[in-house]
């Protein structure tokens, strides 16, 4: 008689059905499943690469959004560098590497950069193109050989081997970001040498996509500044100087915050520094490298030196200063010609050589500046389209004490 098959105990019973679930469970996520393959594609050499499972999004309303609170821009430079994704654009030989140094420098210390107010951050400069013998160099130049040194900088160079993005560079920036947390500024100096080389067939957009994604992806998780030191096409661009940053059109369509550099002449010290950003106002900024500080100065924003120019051209200019005798002369009043203006100049210290119609225009040119001085002025057209001014003391004061600017008589030319 065959043995009697004796009865699992209750503990083996369920030990037993554990075991087939657990079974069943590999079963069902192998991608030999026929259920399963569902949510897989293949791919070259067969190798199955699972398809992202769908979530409905639940897009919000206006109404919604407005009421949320967002936090505002978060600056690292006042209204000159915010968090995010940034560059510094020029040709090579620029003193883009002292800038870039002298603005870890400055938000280490709290200080003011280009005359704009920092915010006191730690900053992590990686200056890869160099050994520890550069930056010290640089620091020494720019604090002096015996002064303190930011103990918040810290400083990567080219032989600390830090890797390029995709093989070892993410993981580094996110140790030093776990080692030192109160780091709000990285600046990448250059970004060439954290690129990986183009893959066969792979355009420049696509590279460039894929290395921003990477790059912007950082500073958005840890909530950064980071900055890269790029090169400058030779080719300019006189209508956008922001298409002359090396790469594709999907450069500056990454970037939360972009800085090019520009000068009239290579080797000057003066240059302008172009700003622009997604959510900020647009800036030109003159600047200026002082070879003994080592370090870029602000000189003013662009309409601050046309306008200083335009002061200076004022100043100087004849046709201005026989238009003042005039009025003066006059108390208060004179009318005539530009043509009569050249004239007149004959019988003062100086004379005009400009051509009627050249005295005309700077006349409009340096309207503000003479209704600032104290003199309006209006014309009308004669015959022949010449033009007739008349000149007026907008009060007493400013025409150098003539009584009454509303009867003061009209100075005659051949009378001077």
């Amino acid at each position: 008689m065959e043995g009697k098959k004796e009865d699992l105990t209750v503990a083996e019973k369920k030990a037993a059905i554990e075991e087939i679930d657990r079974q069943l469970a590999e079963l069902d996520e192998s991608p030999d499943n026929p259920k399963k393959q569902q949510n897989y594609i293949t791919v070259k050499n067969g190798k199955c690469i699972p398809v992202k499972e769908f979530k409905p999004i639940r897009a919000v309303t206006a109404a919604e959004l407005d009421k949320m609170d967002i936090p505002p821009i978060e600056w690292i430079v006042n209204k000159l560098l915010p968090v995010g994704l940034s560059m510094i654009g020029a040709p090579s030989k620029y003193y883009k590497s002292y800038m870039a140094l002298g603005l870890c420098i400055a938000i280490c210390n709290g200080m003011k950069f280009l005359d704009f107010d920092c915010n006191k951050h730690s900053c992590l400069y990686l200056d890869l193109e160099s050994t520890k013998r550069r930056p010290k160099n640089r620091l020494n130049q720019i604090l002096g050989k015996n002064g303190k040194k930011p103990d918040n900088l810290y400083i990567i160079t080219g032989t600390d081997e830090l890797g390029r993005i995709g093989d070892g560079f993410e993981k580094q920036i996110e140790y030093q970001l776990t080692v030192a947390p109160d780091i709000k500024l990285i600046i990448v100096d250059v970004f060439q040498m954290i690129r990986q080389p183009a893959k066969k067939n792979q355009s420049g957009y696509d590279r460039d996509y894929e290395d921003f994604k990477v790059l912007k992806q950082i500073a958005d998780k840890h909530n950064v500044g980071l900055m890269l030191i790029h090169h400058t096409r030779k080719m300019k661009d006189p209508s956008d100087v922001f298409n002359e940053l090396s790469g594709s059109v999907g450069v500056m369509g990454a970037l939360d915050c972009a800085w090019v550099i520009t000068k009239d002449d290579r080797y000057s010290e003066e240059g302008t520094l172009h700003i622009t950003g997604r959510d900020m106002e647009s800036q030109k900024l003159k600047i200026r490298f002082d070879k003994k500080s080592f370090q870029w100065e602000y000189v003013g924003t662009e309409e601050d030196i046309e306008a200083q120019r335009l002061q200076f051209e004022y100043d100087q200019s004849p046709v201005i200063e026989t238009i003042k005798k005039l009025v003066k002369q006059g108390g208060g009043h004179w009318e005539g010609s530009a043509s009569d203006i050249k004239n007149a100049s004959k019988y003062f210290s100086w004379e005009i050589y400009d051509t009627p119609q050249k005295i005309g225009g700077l006349i409009n040119k340096y309207e503000g500046l003479l209704y600032f001085d104290g003199i309006r002025f209006d014309y009308k057209k004669g015959t022949g389209g010449k033009r007739s001014y008349k000149f007026n003391a907008i009060n007493a004061t400013n025409a150098d004490n003539a009584t009454n600017a509303d009867n003061a008589t009209q100075l005659k030319i051949d009378g001077i």
